[in-house]
């Protein structure tokens, strides 16, 4: 593994000089995804931009963890960026301890559902999951019952500026914010894929069985919900779908491995089994149902970690009675916001977006 640098998007020489051949690839790549597209065996259901976003996601996945950060910038240029194309007025809450809060429209202290995201606890959002989150969030108010959500997102600290157990430090700190706020435990929901989703595992791990050094977590209710995309429950990238997957997925293996060796470097092996959910006593996990209320977990029938997510789904059934899991057929990592990143037509969104609108939908109805 490269030298760790010392700051976010810290280049080396050589990172500086091939970045701009990297992005003088990325044509080339397009050119030659379009020109197989008719030869190719993909499925007959796939639009052709989902083809395109899932190649050039994978192309661009493969570069250093340090020259994604310098392609897409930092977590609230991410969100400034999306606020403009929403025409939603941004609204930020400082935290403390480098943590902050960005809202997708208005804030409330009724019923909020907080986005956690993913980018392997080095890289910001995807810029299209703010625009899934958006989606969430109208497709809830427009229900008969008019369900108006206030919509979240957890700035928390990226690698090489942070690591374990901070970001957890940081997502307890949003929750105990939005708790103190008035919100009651119940009317609280979270949201996170991959790498968010593992950051939200880690919250009620560590609710469960407390970590020195964090804030605890009290909770006079449990939350209203978890929903897991793709969750990363294990960063060794080590179970058999990694190589099955290899081809299929827009993550190789191979950048699996690299991101994982990387934030495990900063993990002492006895409290491993916080950040690989798959490896954690099978007691950590006892008295799940007093921490929150549902958990829903999805994965891609054609992704790397699948795996791994039926493992951790499989743990989780064990110790609560309400875990819906679904695994998308031909699904990738992440699908249901690759949908976004292709800007797919609505009538050709994944399976799970109706889904997950739905389930949220009733756990906050039962919330009220």
């Amino acid at each position: 593994m490269p030298t760790k640098p010392a700051r976010y998007a810290q280049l080396s020489a050589r990172e500086t000089a091939t970045l701009p051949f990297i992005l003088l690839g990325i044509p080339f790549v397009l050119a030659g995804t379009l020109f197989a597209l008719p030869f190719s065996n993909k499925p007959k259901e796939k639009h052709w931009r989902r083809v395109l976003t899932e190649r050039i996601l994978r192309y661009v996945s493969s570069i250093s963890m340090s020259q994604t950060q310098k392609l897409t910038g930092t977590t609230e240029s991410v969100y400034r960026k999306a606020v403009v194309k929403l025409r939603v007025k941004p609204v930020v809450e400082d935290l403390g301890h480098g943590a902050e809060l960005f809202w997708l429209g208005p804030k409330r202290n009724d019923r909020i559902l907080l986005y956690v995201h993913g980018g392997a606890f080095y890289a910001p959002p995807m810029e299209p999951a703010l625009y899934c989150l958006d989606h969430v969030r109208k497709k809830l108010e427009a229900r008969t019952n008019s369900l108006d959500v206030g919509v979240a997102i957890l700035k928390y600290s990226l690698w090489p500026e942070a690591a374990f157990p901070t970001p957890l430090h940081q997502a307890v700190l949003a929750i105990q914010h939005l708790l103190a706020s008035g919100v009651h435990p119940s009317g609280l929901q979270l949201i996170g894929d991959s790498a968010g989703a593992n950051l939200i595992t880690q919250v009620l791990l560590h609710t469960l069985i407390p970590l020195d050094g964090v804030p605890p977590l009290k909770l006079t209710a449990p939350l209203g919900g978890v929903f897991l995309i793709s969750p990363w429950a294990s960063l060794s990238a080590k179970s058999p779908s990694h190589t099955r997957n290899n081809g299929s997925d827009w993550i190789a293996a191979e950048s699996i491995r690299y991101w994982g060796a990387a934030i495990l470097a900063d993990v002492p092996t006895p409290l491993r089994g916080y950040i690989e959910a798959v490896d954690a006593p099978d007691a950590w996990f006892d008295g799940l149902e007093r921490v929150v209320r549902r958990v829903f977990i999805t994965a891609g029938g054609a992704e790397c970690l699948l795996d791994d997510i039926v493992q951790f789904a499989d743990i989780v059934k064990k110790h609560h009675s309400r875990v819906d899991f679904l695994i998308e057929e031909g699904g990738v990592h992440d699908d249901m916001i690759v949908d976004f990143v292709s800007g797919l037509p609505e009538e050709q969104l994944s399976e799970t977006s109706s889904i997950c609108v739905q389930w949220l939908a009733e756990g906050f109805d039962e919330a009220k």
